[in-house]
């Protein structure tokens, strides 16, 4: 990339800073002799620093001061002729300050060879003829004296006061002086008279009377003189300049031909500059220093770049001639020259030379005072048109073109009030990163269009030409040009011609722009808001349009698109943060105190501020031209070709409003679990722009969120991937809460709605969930409980539920929580009491965990009553007799179980059933060999007396483990005191068996069975209704202790169970402990 301008060139001091006044580019005679000119003209030295060595002048000071030093046979008389920059009168001046300083002017050696030059001061008059005044003179403050004539002022300028007594009398009268006057005013010493613009005075002079002559031809004469001695002698050069023939002089100059054609033969006369000189001119004239190796890289890549282009270009760019036309003109473009040397200076108010020089320092100036880009040449388009007031009048004002100022105004730069539509339009290229390409159309064809007739405008070949910058894409003006057409009020762009040109003339656009006016707010939105509604109707998502929290349901499905309308809220730019009202929609229903639950079905879509206000401008167009199509007294006023063009932009205002409120409302925001980029739990991203080949045609844009929302994984994918159901790692990972061993199936679908870092799941998703759910259940990465009933994956055994859904009564467990169905355990067992009668008592003892019912059976006949899972029934036989219990579980699950009690004839002790298995033992009350010991061990008083009993029966019994024990209390502090124990007996695993009712005016009964942890939860509700006044209570408390593994009857767990109790000991306590030998 090339360097920019402002790495490789420094302007001057005073262009950069000073003041940029008409004077400092008009070369004046007068103010250089009097010294008061600026120091750019009145300094030696500063002068030829500013001023490049052409050839021209160069020339002039070697003929002038070779002649004097007899170095160089130069002529004696030189005229000039008009060049650009370094033009005649600053020729002259460079003369004067060589006569009056020498040698000894810093970096002269750059315009002679200093040998020429003398090392002395030279006699020299500098006169400008419209300094002159033929009636009252030239008068001289120092002095006093007053010079009436050319050759007074001459005198009085070479020899002051004495050199003006020579010629007083020649200056009183009006005559001619002979040339032996002038030889004694030179007084043979080196002399050189500088005349300027001498046919301005002869003008003046015609209308002086002298005798039977005038003035005007008595300065004939004399000029005829004053070339008559400098070719008779060599210490005397004449140097003037005149006007052309077709100047404002051209009267005066057609009469000093004569003088001309009698001075041909002695005269030298030094043509203009040429176009490479006239570039270093200006670039001397403006810049301290510009880098040489800066301006051949110029020429070279933009060569590169003219070659490489596949766009219209003029003949003759590619090729090396216009390489080193760039190489010399840099930094200034080539064409930037050429239409200020040959087109604009066409125009007489221009002044070629001081016009042109001002104003390109004026853009200098304004460059170096804004650099804020990139330029690696000054082109047509870096001119400041509107925005700098002061190159703005040099463009209108000072051409007396003031109507230009209205194509400024409206189309290209307007510093107050509405924007200029190329302002406007380059707001786009800015976002993007571009510079401003509209501008820089716009004032590259207004520049082209500053002259009239057929040289007005630019054809498309030079527009690109002066347009095209080395390391931009130049593609850009079609579309841009295209796209000003469209708004301006003062472009006309010829699609035959291929010639654009800005007219002082509106447009039909003006015509529109009229009728949008009349256009209000109000009803643009509205119509905005109508196809909003339509852009983005119900589709993928549901749309609502809220207002508050309140308009969006907090459901879990189905995903909601909030569109927040224009009026509620709007964002800047792609960093700001969700509104206000989004972020209340997001976090609160509505109802006092409430917080959202399902955030994570809800986008929010929001419009961009600075798109809005120009979608409603669009809005406001749009309907504009609809009422001028909708009113007959309006389109009779107005073309056919107008008329068409209107019908013509009716379609495309339609299908760009379309765009551009699609492009409006680009903002979303989706929910995301990113503390970085989404604190509060909205990510902010930005809809890819739309054009007209992803919305004509198209009524819905809900895809283009749907698209974004799965290129940001917020949504799976592709649609491959909505085939397949989520992988059940992915659900245990992702999506299962931690620490929660269960949850319904409904959970499951409603977390996707609540969790912002999980996907939001569309409709198509949902039937894949259950799919989801079943191959876990399969897999065995998770258990499913349906009412009573499981869904537990083992080895051999594995069946899926008919049905499923998203409902409570469906609770998914992780795996291991669950247990598999285990054989039901039922015991069984039966005691004969001792008894000296016939018919014996007997205990029945069950125990069936789990059961909802239990029926009891005696020889096949069902016994009468309510029997709890765990109980006991105490009856008599009379005979061998079977009992049998029916256990009933739920979902037509049974178990039984029976034992036998068998009675003989001399049955006096105890008969223990086996708990189920048909047979008995019997046990004779006599003690002998052959004494069955009993099983359970009841005792019966305070917990030292029992436990003390229990430890001498166990020894004498020779007890060898205890394998469970049942402690129980009946009475109301009892059953306090037995619950507070629990905590001291945690270690052990404990069943709780209770029942109680109580009377306090109201009742309550309670029957339990179960862990310790239920017992608990309403322990304390109990012994609350224990404490209420005049309470009559019936309860019963028993705690269940089974050991694993039989223990000692002196083991450390007896210990612990007997100090737990002692801590706050129950006044009765009933024992019964199974034990083994």
């Amino acid at each position: 990339m090339l360097q920019s301008i402002f790495d490789t060139c420094i302007p001057r001091a005073q262009i950069q800073g000073g003041e940029l006044s008409e004077e400092l580019f008009a070369a004046k005679i007068r103010p250089v002799v009097e010294g008061s000119a600026p120091i750019v003209y009145s300094d030696a030295n500063t002068f030829f620093a500013n001023t490049f060595p052409t050839d021209g002048i160069k020339t002039l000071i070697r003929e002038v001061f070779g002649r004097l030093t007899g170095k160089y046979s130069g002529s004696p008389v030189i005229r000039l002729e008009t060049s650009f920059g370094g033009g005649k009168t600053h020729d002259e001046i460079a003369i004067w300050h060589i006569c009056k300083q020498g040698r000894y002017i810093n970096g002269l050696d750059r315009f002679a060879d200093l040998t020429f030059i003398p090392d002395y001061a030279v006699q020299v008059a500098a006169i400008d003829g419209k300094d002159l005044d033929p009636e009252n003179g030239v008068h001289h403050d120092s002095t006093g004296i007053t010079t009436l004539t050319l050759w007074g002022e001459i005198a009085y300028q070479i020899g002051g006061i004495e050199g003006y007594q020579l010629l007083r009398g020649s200056d009183s009268s009006g005559i001619s002086p002979g040339t032996s006057v002038l030889e004694r005013l030179t007084a043979d010493k080196p002399t050189v008279i500088i005349l300027d613009e001498i046919a301005r005075y002869l003008r003046a002079a015609e209308g002086k009377v002298i005798g039977q002559s005038t003035l005007a031809k008595q300065v004939v004469a004399f000029l005829f003189s004053l070339m008559d001695l400098a070719a008779s002698v060599n210490n005397l050069i004449l140097v003037y300049s005149l006007a052309s023939a077709s100047d404002t002089f051209s009267e005066e100059t057609t009469e000093l031909n004569e003088v001309i054609r009698a001075s041909a033969r002695q005269e030298r006369v030094l043509s203009p500059s040429t176009d490479i000189e006239i570039y270093n001119i200006v670039k001397q004239r403006l810049f301290e220093s510009v880098s040489a190796k800066a301006s051949e890289d110029a020429a070279s890549e933009y060569l590169s770049s003219y070659r490489a282009s596949r766009i219209n270009l003029p003949d003759g760019c590619k090729d090396a001639p216009y390489a080193n036309a760039i190489a010399s003109s840099y930094p200034f473009h080539p064409e930037l020259f050429s239409l200020l040397t040959k087109k604009i200076a066409s125009i007489p108010e221009f002044q070629r030379t001081r016009g042109a020089l001002r104003l390109l320092a004026m853009v200098v100036r304004y460059l170096w005072q804004n650099p804020t880009e990139w330029i690696p040449m000054i082109h047509t388009h870096h001119f400041p048109v509107g925005v700098d007031a002061k190159v703005t009048d040099e463009l209108t004002s000072r051409l007396q073109r003031p109507l230009m100022r209205n194509p400024i105004q409206a189309d290209i730069y307007n510093s107050s009030g509405r924007e200029a539509y190329a302002q406007v339009q380059d707001q786009q290229w800015l976002v993007a990163g571009k510079p401003a390409f509209s501008t820089w159309v716009a004032r590259t064809i207004f520049l082209h269009s500053l002259t009239q007739g057929i040289s007005s405008g630019i054809r498309r070949a030079e527009l690109n030409l002066s347009l095209l910058t080395a390391g931009l894409e130049i593609g850009f003006v079609d579309q841009v040009l295209d796209k000003l057409t469209s708004v301006a009020w003062y472009l006309d762009n010829d699609p035959i011609t291929s010639i654009a040109r800005f007219k002082e003339e509106p447009s039909i656009n003006k015509i529109i722009t009229e009728e949008k006016e009349q256009v209000g707010r109000a009803q643009a939105k509205d119509d905005l808001r109508s196809r909003r509604d339509s852009i983005f109707a119900s589709k993928a998502f549901k749309l609502v349009i809220p207002d508050s929290p309140a308009d969006v349901d907090d459901v879990a499905d189905p995903i909601a698109l909030c569109v927040i309308d224009f009026d509620e809220a709007t964002v800047s730019s792609s960093q700001d943060s969700a509104p206000y009202l989004v972020e209340q929609i997001f976090n609160n229903t509505g109802e006092s105190g409430k917080f959202r639950t399902f955030r994570n079905r809800l986008l929010f879509l929001v419009a961009n501020k600075q798109e809005l206000e120009r979608t409603i401008d669009l809005a406001r167009e749009y309907k504009g031209i609809k009422n001028i199509l909708a009113s007959p007294n309006r389109l009779e006023d107005i073309s056919e070709s107008q008329q068409k063009q209107l019908r013509q932009k009716d379609g495309e205002i339609d299908l760009r409003l379309r765009i551009a409120l699609t492009n409006t409302y680009r903002h979303l925001f989706y929910p995301a679990n990113d503390p970085v980029k989404a604190p509060k739990g909205l990510m902010h991203y930005t809809l890819p722009a739309q054009d007209s080949s992803t919305v004509k045609g198209k009524s819905n844009q809900q895809e283009v969120i749907l698209k974004a929302l799965r290129d940001c994984g917020k949504i799976r994918a592709a649609a491959e991937e909505l085939a397949k159901p989520f992988a059940p790692a992915y659900i245990l990972q992702k999506v299962w809460p931690s620490g929660i061993d269960h949850w319904t199936t409904k959970s499951l679908r409603e977390e996707f709605a609540k969790n912002l870092a999980l996907n939001m799941p569309i409709e198509a998703e949902i039937p894949k969930l259950r799919e989801t759910i079943k191959r876990g259940l399969a897999e065995g990465q998770w258990d499913l409980k349906v009412g009573e009933r499981l869904f537990i994956k083992t080895e051999g055994n594995f069946t899926l539920p008919e049905m499923l859904e998203f409902s409570e009564r469906m609770v998914l467990y992780r795996r291991g929580i669950l247990e598999p169905p285990k054989p039901k355990e039922v015991e069984l067992s039966a005691q004969l009491m001792p008894s000296t009668e016939a018919t014996k008592p007997v205990r029945v003892r069950w125990k069936a965990k789990g059961a909802l019912t239990v029926s009891l059976y005696q020889d096949g006949s069902q016994i009468s009553g309510e029997f709890r899972p765990s109980d006991e029934y105490k009856g008599s036989i009379s005979q061998t007799t079977v009992f049998r219990i029916v256990a009933d579980y739920g979902n037509g699950e049974v178990e039984q179980r029976e034992t036998r009690v068998t009675l003989t004839s001399n049955s006096t002790g105890f008969i223990y059933g086996t708990g189920g298995s048909g047979s008995s033992v019997r046990v004779s009350e006599q003690k002998g060999l052959f004494e069955v010991k009993p099983e359970l061990i009841e005792l019966d008083g305070t917990p030292n007396s029992v436990f003390t009993a229990l430890s001498d029966r166990c020894s004498d019994d020779r007890v060898q483990g205890i394998q469970s024990l049942e402690m129980s209390v009946d009475q109301v502090m009892d059953y306090r005191k037995l619950g507070t124990t629990l905590p001291l007996l945690n270690r052990f695993p404990l069943q709780i068996d209770q029942q109680v009712m109580i009377q306090t005016g109201d009742f309550a009964r309670l029957e339990y069975q179960g862990s310790v942890r239920g017992f608990q939860s309403f322990f304390s509700t109990i012994s609350s209704l224990l404490n209420t006044p005049n309470v009559q209570a019936d309860l019963y408390l028993k705690i269940i202790v089974e050991f694993e593994v039989a223990v000692p009857p002196s083991g450390s767990e007896m210990t612990m169970i007997r100090q737990a109790l002692n801590r706050n000991p129950v006044e009765r306590l009933s024992l019964s402990a199974k034990v083994s030998y």
